[in-house]
C-alpha cells in the first residue's frame, strides 16, 4: 500500500478579540483547491484539512471562536495515528511520503528564529497560537514524512515575552536511510508586516500566497521540462511578491517586500509534465559562412548539418556537450546546460566561430 500525502489548512479572518482580517481564508481556500488538485498537489481530499473561521462562525465569545488548539491537535493526532497503523504494516514508522503546512492569519516571532500564527480565539494577554515551524521541524527530524512543506502568510511582529505552544508528538529520529526534504517559505521576515491587498475586483488575498499559488500553477516551472525545483519556487517567490505591492508600501520598511525562504534542500516539487519541451535554444554565428558546417554530439555523431552554412543558423538542442565544426574555420566544443531566464524562459547558448 502506497503511502499517503497529507495537508493541512488554516485561515483565520476572524479574531474576535483583535483586529479581524480580510484574505486569510481566501488563501486558505485557494491553496486548498491546489493542493487537492490532481494537477497540484495530489493530495486525497479526505487527507486534506481545511480550518477557516467561516465553518465554525458566529462566535457566543472571543474564548469559543475557532479555529483553535484542539482542531490543530486533532489534524496531528490523525497523522500519528496513521504513522503508527503504518509501522503495523511493515511500512516503518511514518504518515506518509509528503505533507503540506500552509497557515494564513495574523503571526508573530518571539525571536529571530521562531514564528507562529495566532489561533482565532488569542486575546491580547492569552495568546493562543500554533507554531508552525516547530510543528514542520518536528515532523521532519522525526521522518514521519520524506517530504515537509511549510508555508505561511502572517506578519512575525515581534513579541518577546510570549512562548510558543509546542508539538505534542515525543520526538523522535528518522532512519538513516530514509531521504528527508524540506521547503519553508514564509511571507514576512523578523519583525515585518504581510500585505493583503484587493487582487482582482474586490477580493483581497495575501500578496504572498497569492504569489505563491502562481509560482505552483505554472510561472515557476521550467519552461522546457515542466518541472517545478525546490530552487525555482525560491527564485520566483523572492522576485515576483513585491510585485504585487501598491506603490505605497514600497517605501515602509516595516512591510515585507521579499519572503523568507529556508534554504530548500534540492528536489523536484513537481515532476516534468508528459508535454514537456526538452530541448533548448542555440543561436550559431559563423563568421565566414558558405561553407559545410554540422553539429556533433558528444558521442561524436552528427545531430544537424546545414551546406552552405548561413551567417546565423538556430538550432534547438538537449541538454549536453556538443561540437560545432565548419569546413575551412576549425571546431569549438560548447555545451546545453538547459538555463532559463529570470522571467522563465530558457536562455538562448550563443556559440560564434
Amino acid at each position: 500500500m502506497p503511502l499517503a500525502d497529507y495537508a493541512l489548512i488554516v485561515g483565520i479572518n476572524l479574531y474576535p478579540a483583535l483586529t479581524s482580517l480580510q484574505g486569510a481564508e481566501n488563501d486558505a481556500r485557494d491553496f486548498h483547491d491546489w493542493v487537492i488538485s490532481p494537477d497540484g498537489g495530489g493530495v486525497a481530499s479526505s487527507n486534506a484539512t481545511l480550518l477557516v473561521t467561516s465553518n465554525f462562525a458566529p462566535f457566543p465569545s472571543a474564548e469559543d471562536a475557532k479555529p483553535a488548539a484542539h482542531q490543530i491537535e486533532d489534524f496531528f493526532t490523525k497523522v500519528d495515528i496513521a504513522a503508527n497503523s503504518n509501522n503495523k504494516e511493515g511500512l516503518g514508522l511514518k504518515a506518509g511520503k509528503r505533507i503540506w503546512l500552509f497557515f494564513s492569519g495574523h503571526g508573530f516571532a518571539p525571536t529571530l528564529d521562531r514564528s507562529a500564527v495566532l489561533l482565532a480565539n488569542a486575546t491580547s494577554s492569552r495568546v493562543h497560537n500554533v507554531a508552525a515551524l516547530l510543528w514542520a521541524d518536528r515532523l521532519h527530524e522525526g521522518g514521519w514524512f520524506d517530504d515537509v512543506f511549510l508555508f505561511q502568510d502572517a506578519c512575525r511582529s515581534h513579541m518577546a515575552d510570549v512562548d510558543l505552544t509546542p508539538p505534542f508528538l515525543r520526538k523522535k529520529v528518522a532512519p538513516l536511510n530514509q531521504v528527508r526534504r524540506r521547503f519553508y517559505a514564509f511571507s514576512a521576515k523578523n519583525r515585518q508586516i504581510s500585505k493583503e491587498v484587493p487582487i482582482v475586483g474586490e477580493r483581497v488575498q495575501g500578496v504572498f500566497t497569492t504569489t505563491l499559488l502562481q509560482g505552483l500553477k505554472g510561472k515557476a516551472r521550467d519552461p522546457h521540462t515542466g518541472a517545478l525545483t525546490a530552487a525555482q519556487l525560491k527564485a520566483y517567490l523572492q522576485d515576483n511578491m513585491i510585485k504585487l505591492l501598491p506603490a505605497g508600501d514600497l517605501a515602509d520598511d516595516e512591510i515585507a517586500k521579499m519572503p523568507e525562504v529556508v534554504n530548500p534542500d534540492p528536489f523536484d516539487i513537481l515532476p516534468p509534465t508528459a508535454a514537456a519541451v526538452s530541448t533548448f535554444p542555440v543561436s550559431v554565428k559563423i563568421s565566414q559562412p558558405g561553407g559545410p558546417a554540422r553539429i556533433e554530439n558528444s558521442a561524436f555523431v552528427a545531430v544537424d548539418s546545414i551546406d552552405p552554412s548561413p551567417a546565423e543558423w538556430q538550432r534547438n538542442l538537449p541538454r549536453g556537450l556538443y561540437k560545432l565544426v565548419v569546413d575551412g574555420l576549425g571546431e569549438l566544443l560548447f555545451q546545453v546546460t538547459g538555463a532559463t531566464a529570470a522571467d522563465g524562459t530558457g536562455k538562448v547558448v550563443d556559440v560564434t566561430i
